[in-house]
């Protein structure tokens, strides 16, 4: 069966095997798993003696899954209201489709009702979701996952781990959800952050103030009180810093 969405169906035990022991679920814990695919993941979940729901949106799959003791829901998580899924909390576990990857973390994040999730993603989606200010995959990416989760690296995927093969690696990423978010106001901050880094070769100060129509003098003095030096790009501002930008710009 082709993949579809872009999805690549895992294979390998070990990285499966990975996976599990890092979402750390209880038995009878509530775990929803993101596009079971085949159930090879699944299969090894419901072993932890877990209340398994898995949404898969491709309805041949989903035949192959009816049999499984678990709750199947035939439809898009896209565009699946959470709130049908129940009280958690909920353990997200997942090999996202590399298409849609970004925008199902993004709903992820704004869910209240989960509380830890293991995802793969594509490898240079992993490093932007982990990635440390200073370097290229420092992003807004990255600024949006800090905001609301803790995040760090579990494991490495190489092609071979996926049938059919992808063309580049897999990256697991476990990400822990915070009580609230850092900043409340997040539209406030992506509306400095977001053009900072469409010039991200450029320094931020010069770009946010003709982005803004900030006077210079007043942006200087908005950076000196984050303490960022006025020659900084983007990839060097931390979300500390960007958050503090977002109050005084």
């Amino acid at each position: 069966m082709p993949a579809r969405l872009g999805q690549h169906f895992l294979k390998d035990e070990s990285v499966r095997d990975s996976i599990v022991a890092a979402a750390r679920i209880a038995p009878g814990s509530k775990v929803l798993e993101i596009g079971p695919g085949r159930g090879f993941l699944t299969r090894s979940l419901l072993e932890q003696k877990v209340e398994l729901t898995a949404v898969e949106l491709d309805e041949r799959l989903a035949e192959g899954l009816d049999a499984l003791p678990m709750r199947l829901i035939r439809e898009d998580f896209l565009k699946l209201d959470l709130s049908t899924l129940g009280e958690g909390p909920f353990t997200v576990v997942s090999n996202l489709p590399y298409s849609v990857a970004s925008p199902i973390l993004q709903k992820i994040l704004r869910w209240e009702r989960w509380t830890s999730a293991v995802l793969m993603f594509q490898k240079e989606v992993a490093d932007r979701v982990t990635a440390a200010p200073g370097g290229p995959d420092y992003g807004l990416l990255t600024l949006s996952v800090v905001n609301r989760a803790e995040s760090e690296r579990v494991i490495e995927a190489p092609r071979t781990a996926f049938s059919p093969p992808p063309k580049v690696a897999s990256g697991v990423v476990r990400l822990i959800r915070r009580p609230a978010p850092l900043v409340a106001d997040e539209g406030r901050l992506f509306r400095i952050a977001r053009p900072a880094f469409e010039q991200r070769r450029k320094m931020a100060a010069g770009t946010l103030s003709r982005a803004l129509g900030v006077a210079r003098e007043n942006v200087a003095a908005a950076f000196a009180d984050a303490g960022i030096d006025a020659s900084a790009r983007p990839e060097a501002i931390t979300f500390a810093q960007f958050a503090a930008l977002s109050e005084s710009l």
